[in-house]
């Protein structure tokens, strides 16, 4: 039985983990050289992924898949936009149209952007894949101590 919920946590690391670290590796990359500004966020609903094609077949279970489109002003007065994509399934949106959000660009390439609260997001998920592997480690030292059977 633990190797049972060794291996879900595993998977469960697994999913966790693995879209954020691409994530966190291209924060990364536009921290060192950042800068940060206030951006305002407009939401973009493409109902044409939720209708009746293919894709929203797919996608219906996940419920309504919004873009949220971050206007900001980088330090040379020019306005850019981010996009930022997320899925009511796993969690309530978490930004609404009018919202003042905090991005943070590289001051080189000012089209490198993410938002602080992704930066926040994504530690968390890193945080989160690596408890789950610790325990999913754990509980299958436990079987091979306690010479359960696999």
């Amino acid at each position: 039985m633990p190797y049972a919920f060794s291996v879900l946590f595993f998977v469960l690391g697994l999913i966790t983990g693995i879209p954020a670290i691409p994530q966190f590796l291209r924060m990364r990359k536009i921290k060192p050289n950042s800068s940060t500004t206030t951006g305002a966020v407009y939401l973009d609903v493409r109902p044409e992924l939720n209708d009746s094609t293919e894709a929203g077949l797919m996608s219906s279970i996940m419920g309504k898949i919004s873009y949220p489109k971050i206007s900001y002003k980088t330090s040379d007065e020019k306005e850019r936009t981010i996009e930022v994509i997320q899925s009511s399934s796993f969690q309530n949106h978490r930004y609404k149209s009018g919202d003042a959000v905090v991005v943070v660009y590289d001051k080189n390439a000012p089209w490198l952007a993410y938002l602080q609260k992704e930066w926040d997001y994504v530690v968390r998920d890193l945080w989160m894949t690596g408890a789950e592997l610790l325990l999913a480690v754990v509980l299958w030292s436990i079987g091979l101590a306690l010479k359960i059977p696999i």
